[in-house]
């Protein structure tokens, strides 16, 4: 009889992640059931790390700004190496919080080496890319295909703004929607919309009621509306932020379906 292959605390909490991944953020039960067992983590060791990002993530999903936020810090003052796939989700827990300039030092030695660092790290470098609206980052990313072809019309919808000279415009529409929102937001996506022409939708999911997502919704454009009023652009809806609340955040991977 073969001997059962016996997972490391790590490799059973990146299951519990991938567990997180599939759900929608609304299914509070599946939820606290996977968070029952990072507390038996936390009960052996109430510093591991990897178990507290698990922990960030599950308070993320219940819009817990607060208590997600805490534990960010917590984990920053505790430090060391981590695994890189934790490192990622940690970049990532950091990023939905909006907590950028902590995304950035943990980024920095990534981008200063990213052809060792692309594959492991490449959907929070883009996404930090993206949030901070920084063509040059972008344009790097560019040039590894093997990894970020995908996202070939990402990459050309934001070279469009250096064509025609434009990139201020793209950087300073991201930081009025950081600006606006970044210390409020639980969880950060984007969608390029691939219509004629092309715009980007970012999705800023805050737990408030729809009523209140819709009125900083109509805020928040208002002011990029103004900003280009100023600088003497007309395409205000290239860039089209939209305020959902949390509970509306679909799984991050679709449940494998049952044979």
């Amino acid at each position: 009889m073969e001997n059962e292959q016996t997972l490391t605390p790590e490799e059973e909490l990146e299951d519990l992640l991938y567990e997180l991944f599939e759900l929608d953020f609304d299914e509070e039960e599946a939820i606290k059931e996977v968070e029952a067992d990072v507390y038996s983590f936390l009960q052996q060791k109430n510093d591991n790390i990897c178990a507290l990002i698990v922990l960030m993530f599950i308070e993320i999903m219940r819009g817990n700004r607060y208590k997600a936020q805490s534990l960010a810090y917590k984990i920053w003052e505790i430090g060391g190496e981590l695994p890189s796939f934790f490192e990622m989700i940690y970049i990532e827990n950091l990023l939905s919080l909006g907590l950028v300039d902590m995304a950035a030092i943990l980024l920095k030695p990534r981008f200063e080496q990213l052809a060792q660092n692309i594959e492991d790290f490449y959907s929070v470098l883009l996404k930090f890319s993206v949030m901070t609206g920084n063509v040059a980052l972008l344009r790097r990313m560019e040039g590894f295909p093997a990894v970020s072809k995908d996202d070939a019309p990402l990459f050309d919808f934001a070279n469009n703004f250096t064509r025609a000279g434009k990139s201020d415009v793209f950087k300073n529409i991201q930081k009025i929607i950081l600006d606006a929102l970044g210390e409020h937001i639980c969880a950060y996506e984007y969608l390029l919309i691939e219509a004629n022409p092309p715009h980007l939708e970012i999705r800023l999911y805050l737990n408030a009621e729809e009523a209140r997502c819709l009125v900083l919704q109509q805020q928040i454009r208002q002011k990029i509306q103004a900003y280009l009023l100023s600088a003497g652009e007309t395409a205000s809806d290239l860039i089209s932020p939209v305020v959902l609340n949390i509970k509306s955040h679909e799984a991050w991977l679709p449940a494998e379906s049952e044979v």
